[in-house]
């Protein structure tokens, strides 16, 4: 009866409840994995997956120091709370350096993504291909960031009972290694922080490099001249632009006059440039292009052709 009685006491989880936890175990285990995989193909070989579980390394370990024959203990209480002072201070350091890398992290990948349907727009099929590895880059870059804004494990100093029952000295030298026990353990979860904004650094710079390389490849290979020359062929071999341009077909009109007599065909020439840039010239033909590029234009993530 007990038994049954503190079975029935415990409550039931719905099914949205356990989807939901099915849904953080999954993020948890992925980010965790992608942080692991990032930090090692950073060059950190000596890392292991429960100290990126925990966001500590458990390197540096705590041992209370005897203090039975120290005589300035005053002096020594505020040794180990300056060191303490200089752990946080690290911390707050590291932690500005992440929140301006976050940010110009954040601007570029939207930056990308707003010209990515003109500037990403490579002929070459490898360019095509290294330019979404640097996006992919980028958005690793953002999401170890957030990785290292999550909510770890800290010490602090805390009054317990039994420190309360200690006498001045005693309680100088609890409150000495309890101050250098907090200073190690925030000096290992720091160093991790570390190791991941520099991980996260190397992946910004290489998305940064990789797109400077690219668009430097295509502006160095690419000339409007070839750009023109390319469109123009490939509305020449368009079909349906070229019924587009030409309308529908009028009805028979009356034969005209004979005309002059014109040169020979070994004597007579024409002018390509003259003839192309009277083309270009031509109000028209500069309409009927427009439309053309803007019905060929792939349509826009949103839905919407542009």
């Amino acid at each position: 009866m007990p038994d049954d009685a503190t079975n029935s006491d415990k409550p039931k989880v719905g099914f949205i409840q356990r989807v939901l936890d099915g849904f953080h175990s999954l993020r948890t285990w992925l980010v965790t994995r992608l942080a692991y995989c990032s930090l090692r193909l950073y060059g950190l070989e000596d890392l292991t997956l429960d100290e990126v579980r925990s966001g500590s390394y458990s390197k540096q370990k705590h041992t209370d120091r005897k203090l039975e024959k120290a005589k300035e203990l005053d002096s020594l209480v505020a040794a180990s709370r300056e060191c303490l002072d200089n752990a946080n201070n690290r911390r707050s350091a590291i932690t500005d350096k992440c929140k301006t890398l976050l940010t110009m992290s954040s601007v570029l990948l939207g930056l990308v993504g707003f010209l990515s349907p003109k500037a990403l727009a490579f002929e070459d099929t490898w360019m095509r291909i290294v330019g979404f590895l640097a996006i992919l880059a980028l958005m690793n870059t953002i999401t170890l960031l957030l990785v290292f804004f999550g909510v770890g494990r800290e010490s602090e100093v805390s009054l317990e009972q039994e420190d309360v029952d200690l006498d001045s000295e005693n309680f100088k030298k609890s409150l000495i290694n309890v101050y250098l026990r907090c200073q190690i353990d925030m000096d290992n979860r720091t160093n991790y922080l570390v190791d991941l904004y520099r991980a996260a650094r190397f992946f910004a710079l290489l998305g940064l490099a990789v797109f400077v390389g690219l668009f430097s490849i295509g502006f160095l290979t690419t000339s409007p001249k070839d750009q023109t020359e390319r469109i123009i062929r490939e509305l020449r071999s368009d079909p349906s632009l070229i019924e587009m341009l030409r309308g529908p077909k009028g009805e028979k009109g009356e034969q005209g006059g004979v005309g002059e007599k014109g040169e020979r065909g070994d004597d007579a020439s024409v002018d390509e440039d003259k003839l192309v840039e009277r083309l270009l010239n031509d109000p028209r033909f500069m309409r009927k292009v427009d439309e053309a590029a803007r019905s060929r234009e792939p349509p826009s993530p949103n839905g919407d052709k542009r």
